[in-house]
């Protein structure tokens, strides 16, 4: 179902890399930077998030491994890791949005054959129709689209492509990740689960989770536009049902934001952002 608190009337804008993000005159704010949604979603989330988190994941696992088997043995288990891990891989998003995010996670999942549970939280889904007309199956179809990742000065690009999914597919997909039913998990791929909740998140213990999480996507409107999204309460309640060694990013470096984070016990990093943002923030939770 969708709720009748959705955002009215969402503005379409086009941003710098070519891909849609949509205004709210509401709330006078983007859902993504104007400076280029989707690689300002590649670089937080899937370049400092997911794709760090499995590279420390599996370091983890190698150096365990090499406790146990020789050279050899070692590198041969990492490659089949890295193809079929044997745990589920569990990743909690604060603001679905415009699904962005979890497009581009669930493609990564697909290429790098991760099993990934995906629960998402959401308390203004955007309607069917308004899905519909973003272009980032679009944007992806051309799989040598090439964004920046770090600071403006910086060469170093990210080659985002779908592996061997095409434009069709990958619209099904953006479109079942928008159509799957809210409050009941769904299965979009083999590789990907999607539970999808309609909550107001700034009452954080209302959220129950049955599982806690490897990674956190903070997704949330600026703090000056929802600061009952930015409080000390919600980064306690994050760190209390993250696992040992989950990764939190963010867009957001202010300086309260990343006192807020270390007070709850995360250890807290000031990353290079994308084009367009100086600064972002990567914490995680160490014991």
């Amino acid at each position: 179902m969708y709720s009748d608190n959705r955002l009215t009337n969402p503005i379409f804008e086009i941003t710098e890399d070519g891909s849609h993000t949509l205004f709210v005159p509401e709330l006078n704010e983007h859902y993504h930077s104007t400076h280029g949604a989707l690689q300002e979603s590649m670089h937080i989330f899937i370049k400092d998030g997911l794709l760090y988190k499995l590279q420390s994941q599996h370091a983890n696992q190698l150096e365990q491994q090499s406790l146990q088997i020789n050279e050899e043995k070692n590198h041969q288990t990492a490659s089949e890791h890295e193809k079929q891990p044997s745990t589920l891989f569990t990743l909690l998003e604060i603001g679905f949005g415009t699904g962005l995010n979890a497009l581009l996670t669930l493609l990564e999942a697909e290429k790098r054959e991760i099993n990934l549970f995906y629960h998402t939280l959401e308390r203004y889904p955007i309607s069917l129709e308004a899905a519909q007309q973003l272009n980032y199956p679009v944007m992806l179809k051309n799989r040598n689209f090439n964004i920046a990742v770090g600071n403006l000065q910086q060469n170093n690009q990210y080659n985002l492509t779908a592996g061997n999914i095409d434009y069709k597919t990958i619209k099904q997909l953006f479109l079942q990740l928008h159509t799957a039913q809210w409050e009941q998990a769904t299965t979009i791929t083999p590789h990907f689960t999607m539970l999808k909740q309609e909550i107001d998140f700034s009452n954080p213990t209302t959220f129950l989770p049955e599982k806690s999480f490897d990674l956190i996507y903070f997704d949330a409107f600026a703090p000056e536009k929802q600061p009952e999204m930015w409080t000390q309460e919600i980064f306690d309640y994050l760190y209390s049902i993250s696992n040992q060694g989950a990764i939190l990013t963010t867009y957001c470096a202010k300086g309260v934001v990343r006192r807020m984070l270390q007070t709850a016990g995360f250890q807290v990093a000031r990353l290079p952002g994308p084009p367009g943002k100086r600064e972002i923030l990567r914490a995680t939770r160490l014991d």
